[in-house]
């Protein structure tokens, strides 16, 4: 299997790309740095330079890869920043963050649909959240993209299936990677990298159409979504989960 994974090169998107190559996949993984920053990648890994918010850049990393490898199964739209939380939204930030986690998601997949539609098969994964459920305090951008990367992956699942192509898209809750390190709220159920990319792979080999874990926090997540809003603006407007920065 011939997969590549934007954001690999680290967290989430290494750990499963770790477990593609243990089964014999091909694996290629972009960032926006230098190569030579990579160059302790783990075997079986290829790096190729390239900047999500950089649509014609990342085609090129995926063609190339596709070239090398003759061909390509699994796209994984895996990158994706946050900033931190503050009182007053952050637009500059904010800005920055949606350019990175909903275009970044499209350009992933306008660059691998060529692909796919020449070959008649191929399978689409992208990152979603948890948060992306609900409105929650100091995460308004992060939030929304994470919103958008769901619906957006709800389409095309729709769309696509009758081209052979499949769409995955994952809801993680909290998982330790640099992402979270800086968070001072509290994380509930908090996972570890290498048991929420273990989930993703499963979740990929039997091609799910969605993935939401860990089970607590998702099933928590919906039920907020169910609350009359009334209700939920009371609860978050007091900060009764402690999520406010």
């Amino acid at each position: 299997m011939r997969i590549f994974i934007t954001g690999g090169a680290t967290g989430i998107g290494k750990s499963l790309g770790e477990m593609f190559v243990a089964a014999g996949g091909k694996v290629g993984v972009c960032g926006f740095q230098n190569p030579s920053e990579f160059d302790q990648l783990p075997n079986g890994f290829s790096y190729y330079q390239a900047d999500v918010t950089d649509e014609a850049g990342l085609k090129n990393a995926i063609d190339k890869f596709a070239q090398d490898f003759g061909g390509i199964d699994v796209v994984v739209a895996n990158a994706g920043i946050n900033h931190p939380k503050t009182l007053i939204p952050d637009t500059q930030r904010g800005k920055q963050v949606t350019l990175v986690n909903v275009m970044g998601v499209i350009n992933t997949f306008n660059g691998a649909l060529p692909h796919f539609l020449s070959q008649k098969s191929g399978h689409f994964v992208a990152l979603s959240s948890l948060s992306g459920l609900n409105g929650l305090p100091g995460m308004s951008y992060y939030g929304a993209g994470k919103a958008f990367v769901s619906t957006f992956c709800e389409g095309l699942a729709t769309d696509l299936i009758h081209q052979g192509i499949h769409v995955t898209c994952v809801h993680p809750g909290f998982i330790a990677t640099g992402l979270t390190s800086n968070n001072t709220h509290p994380m509930p159920f908090l996972m570890n990298q290498e048991a929420a990319a273990e989930k993703i792979y499963k979740a990929i080999i039997k091609r799910k159409t969605h993935l939401y874990f860990p089970t607590i926090p998702a099933l928590f997540m919906g039920l907020l979504r169910r609350l009359p809003r009334n209700l939920y603006f009371a609860i978050m407007r007091r900060d009764l989960l402690k999520l406010r920065h």
